[in-house]
């Protein structure tokens, strides 16, 4: 049987990752425009100078260990 899912792109990570580790199930990405990779994702976020100030600024917090725990919002 085969399905086809459209799975928001910051969620795609982590299906996939959970979809691998089904024995059962078999994963094929589709080629073409929905693909997006995590390369593809960093580079658009580069592409605007504000986000890539924004992200150069989180990089460095992350490396001086500058870091914020936040609870993570209940699902709706």
């Amino acid at each position: 049987m085969k399905y086809t899912l459209e799975i928001p792109e910051y969620e795609a990570s982590f299906v996939l990752e959970f979809l691998r580790r089904v024995t059962s199930v078999k994963v094929t990405p589709v080629p073409g425009p929905s693909l997006v990779t995590e390369q593809d994702t960093t580079d658009y976020l580069l592409g605007n100078p504000a986000n890539a100030r924004k992200l150069r600024e989180s990089i460095d917090q992350a490396r001086r260990d500058e870091v914020l725990d936040r609870p993570l919002l209940p699902a709706e």
